[in-house]
């Protein structure tokens, strides 16, 4: 995982975002939280909490 899409996702907290993971799975909704290792994200689909490791995302995509 890039270090590119590490910083863009811990200086977005709060944004809305896709996230897609290595495993082909896809969470999108808004970045509630994130620390060295695992990035929150509230699922809009599901209006759940998804906690998901950083080495698992291959890309993402972050609103303004």
């Amino acid at each position: 995982m890039s270090e590119l899409i590490r910083k863009r996702v811990s200086e977005s907290v709060g944004k809305h975002a896709k996230i897609f993971l290595e495993n082909g799975w896809r969470y999108e909704g808004k970045l509630t939280n994130c620390d060295d290792d695992y990035v929150e994200i509230l699922d809009a689909k599901t209006n759940s909490y998804k906690i998901i490791k950083f080495r698992d995302i291959k890309d993402c995509e972050v609103s303004q």
